[in-house]
């Protein structure tokens, strides 16, 4: 119960994963006695919450949402709990003459909304006694949010990006993947197929 109303949630380690009319927010928590602390989320610094003897239980110091002008705003999505996760795209070619490239991006969404990405690509070609090559890599951060269909990456530059998003699962073994304005990136952990 919260604010004498029934709540649904998960609890993954120490995320704890709260439904609020289908948005998901994703906590941290920690137990000492009958407290639990939670920080996290939409909250702005720990909130104490104190097990009660009946039906409901007493919160020390409570906010949910942002406030903004005195009321309260929710975001247009939430951390998605099924999204939780590294997804990982990898591509090789390999020339007949000699050389060749490679290519890795990964995301890693977290329960707690943050995110990281990475991403490494190389070439490299040889032939008659010369040999040349290059190299990148790139790397970004921040938090996200996500709808049915769109994901939204806030990295830490202070750049927003939304992205189409569709759940498809790979055609030769079934893993699950996110595909990302069309660009799909499939699990790097084992996950069961949507």
């Amino acid at each position: 119960m919260l604010d004498d109303a029934p709540i649904r949630y998960q609890i993954m380690g120490n995320t704890l994963l709260i439904d609020d009319a289908g948005e998901v927010n994703a906590y941290q928590f920690r137990q000492q006695g009958d407290t639990l602390v939670v920080t996290g989320g939409d909250l702005p610094g720990a909130v104490t919450l104190t097990r009660g003897k009946g039906k409901t239980a007493k919160a020390e110091s409570a906010a949910v949402g942002k406030n903004v002008g005195g009321a309260t705003e929710k975001s247009a999505g939430g951390i998605r709990p099924e999204l939780v996760g590294k997804w990982c795209q990898a591509s090789t070619f390999l020339a007949n003459g000699g050389g060749g490239s490679q290519s890795s991006a990964c995301f890693e969404l977290r329960a707690n909304g943050s995110y990281s990405y990475a991403s490494e690509r190389s070439m490299d070609a040889y032939g008659g006694g010369a040999w040349g090559g290059t190299n990148s890599s790139s790397g970004d951060s921040g938090r996200w949010t996500a709808t049915n269909n769109s994901i939204t990456a806030q990295s830490g530059n202070g750049q927003t990006t939304t992205y189409r998003l569709e759940k498809k699962n790979h055609p030769k073994n079934r893993d699950p993947m996110l595909c990302l304005d069309g660009e799909c990136y499939v699990t790097y952990w084992q996950k069961a197929p949507w």
